[in-house]
């Protein structure tokens, strides 16, 4: 099962990255119709920071172990999802049970699919690159 981590890592890092692509292209709408973001942080628009952050994840794919950094930004990105799924139920009760399931199987995945964990967490020591 082991040869076939570093290609199923990939094939994760694709998957995350379309579906962050497609559901921030699909965000268009919304703003479109609700401006939220019009003036709000020198206007930096939502739907293509989630798309430019997605193609990076898609580009890191191609080779995750020299691009730990977008490995850890996937895995800092699954654990917010999880935070901010909770902490919507408990303020104003909505919950998306299928962004909080994707999130968590994301981490989990990650976490045991990288081949070296210690990059991964910034150890001392740690051989290979370092981000």
């Amino acid at each position: 099962m082991a040869k076939w981590n570093p290609l199923a890592l990939k094939l994760l890092l694709w998957v995350v990255g379309v579906l962050l692509v497609v559901a921030s292209a699909a965000s268009f709408i919304g703003v479109s119709v609700f401006p939220t973001n019009v003036g709000i942080a020198g206007a930096a628009s939502a739907p293509v920071a989630g798309i430019a952050f997605g193609a990076g994840i898609m580009i890191a794919g191609f080779d995750p172990i020299a691009n730990v950094s977008w490995v850890r930004a996937v895995v800092v990105y699954a654990i917010l999802e999880i935070v901010y799924n909770i902490f919507t139920q408990i303020t104003i009760g909505v919950f998306d049970i299928l962004a909080f399931i994707i999130a968590i199987i994301v981490a989990v995945l990650v976490l045991v699919l990288y081949p070296n964990k210690p990059a991964l967490w910034m150890q001392t020591g740690a051989t290979g690159a370092r981000a």
